[in-house]
């Protein structure tokens, strides 16, 4: 389907997206779960801007960016984020369709982001870091938490 002057893909669980910026290099990394990852992004409500999408939220402002930190695949941010993170290389960025299942679900967030929404997002993944060093119990956590 073309969303946005796209063609998306359908990926995981219903989270649909498009690569807008391929890799620097074809084995640049890809993160593991629980590695430090850094990001930039753009979440719209309603579509993206050329679809008369409204901006909620931007790591990226008139001061400059500000990359956004996590470790991935360990539940720190939505799974529909987790999903499409751990899929990705360093450098690449791409545009993402949440179902809601994947992320606020019935809740919405903080005011602003309504329960049962669509997200869509402009993602980064500007950086894969150091990955932990995981204990037994972590060890056990993850397989026992899949994404």
């Amino acid at each position: 389907d073309e969303i946005g002057h796209y063609d998306f893909e359908d990926g995981p669980r219903g989270l649909r997206y498009a690569v807008t910026k391929v890799p620097r290099c074809l084995d640049c990394p890809t993160p593991e779960r629980a590695q430090k990852v850094r990001t930039l992004y753009t979440l719209w409500l309603g579509g993206f801007p050329e679809d008369g999408g409204r901006k909620i939220d931007s790591s990226q402002g008139i001061l400059g960016n500000k990359p956004f930190e996590f470790y991935a695949g360990v539940q720190q941010v939505i799974k529909g984020w987790d999903l499409a993170i751990l899929d990705m290389r360093e450098g690449e960025a791409r545009r993402l369709v949440v179902p809601p299942d994947l992320g606020y679900g019935e809740k919405g967030a903080g005011g602003r982001i309504p329960g049962n929404s669509k997200l869509y997002f402009e993602v980064e993944l500007v950086e894969v870091g150091e990955k932990l060093q995981l204990t037994d119990q972590q060890v056990q956590w993850l397989k026992d938490n899949p994404v």
